[in-house]
Parts: structure tokens; sequence; C-alpha cells
């Protein structure tokens, strides 16, 4: 770990003024002077020596790129620390919301790859209980069929259902029930 000394606060001051005015040396001595007690402030936010590097070095050049219009600042030291934590915590938003996108997206491709399994699977499983249910319907009689076809595909009422056959809501209904009953039957489940 880098030893930080305690920068003057008036050397820091002057050095800010400077830099304030354009003097490029100004900022490198900023730099050097600052830099050990922003470096260990920065580790205790993260451990990523990396990540507190390049933000303190962002920093800096942030401040030399917008000068102009930076404004005094009454301590030095503590404007850049808020900045070097401003700085640390953006970035491990960032990276936290990076990494858990890059999550989703892989949960969603994986899902993705599983479901168009699942859908090759179910379509055979599907085609092949479709054909059964086909011939079981075939082996219903053609009234009963009728009324099943308009009550379970149309979903049309009793009622709508008599109109159309020109029998009573009641036989309609009883020939619904029957076809189910007939069904669960012939292809040997207790659901339809």
């Amino acid at each position: 770990m880098i030893k930080p000394e305690q920068p003057k606060i008036p050397d820091g001051q002057k050095l800010w003024d400077k830099m304030l005015d354009g003097d490029d040396q100004a900022l490198a001595s900023l730099f050097s002077l600052y830099y050990p007690m922003l470096y260990n402030y920065g580790m205790k936010i993260s451990y990523q020596q990396d990540l507190v590097k390049d933000s303190i070095q962002d920093i800096f050049a942030y401040i030399w790129e917008k000068r102009r219009s930076i404004s005094q600042v009454n301590s030095v030291s503590a404007y850049l620390l808020a900045a070097v934590r401003r700085k640390l915590v953006k970035s491990i938003e960032s990276e936290r919301k990076r990494q858990y996108a890059t999550q989703e997206l892989e949960k969603e491709s994986s899902q993705i790859v599983s479901s168009t399994e699942d859908l090759i699977i179910e379509t055979g499983e599907n085609a092949e209980q479709e054909a059964k249910l086909n011939n079981a319907l075939q082996k219903l009689p053609s009234r009963m069929h009728e009324a099943l076809y308009l009550k379970k595909y149309e979903a049309l009422s009793y009622k709508e259902i008599s109109k159309i056959m020109k029998v009573s809501p009641q036989v309609a209904r009883n020939y619904v029930f029957e076809a189910v009953q007939r069904l669960r039957l012939l292809l040997g489940t207790t659901t339809i």
C-alpha cells in the first residue's frame, strides 16, 4: 500500500488555483501530491487496484478538461476525495448492471434453447395426442361431435348451440356432456 503524505492545504490550494488558470505543471503536481491519499481511500471502497487507479486518472483528466467551468473549492482534498468516491461508486454500479444484464441474457438464451428443444419434443407429443383425439372424435356420433365442436372450439353458449342444431338447450348440454364422457373413455383420461 502506498503511504499517504498529508498534503499541505495552502500548497494544494495554490496548485489548484494555478491549474484553473491553465498551468499543466500545477495539475501534475496536484496529481503527485494527492494521488497516495486518493489511492488509499479508493482501495477502501473497491479492492480493484486497476479500477481505483483508472478512476483517479479519469478524475484528473476531467478536472483538466473542465477547468474553465470548475469553481473555486474550499478544500481541494475534500473535493478530490468526493470525486473519487462518486467515480468508484458509479463504476461499481455500472459493472454490476452490466454483469446482471449479461447474466439475464445468458439465462434467456438458455431458456430459448431449452424452449426450442421442448417445443420440438412437445410438437411430436402433441401430434401424437392430436392424432389420438381426432381418431376418438371420429368415433363419436355426428350430433355429439357437432355439439362438442360448437361448445369447445367456437365457444358458443348452449342456447346458441340449440338454435344452430334445432334442439332444446338441455339436449345441447346433454350432447356435449355425453361427448366428453365418451372421449374420456376412448382416450383413457379424466381430463379433456
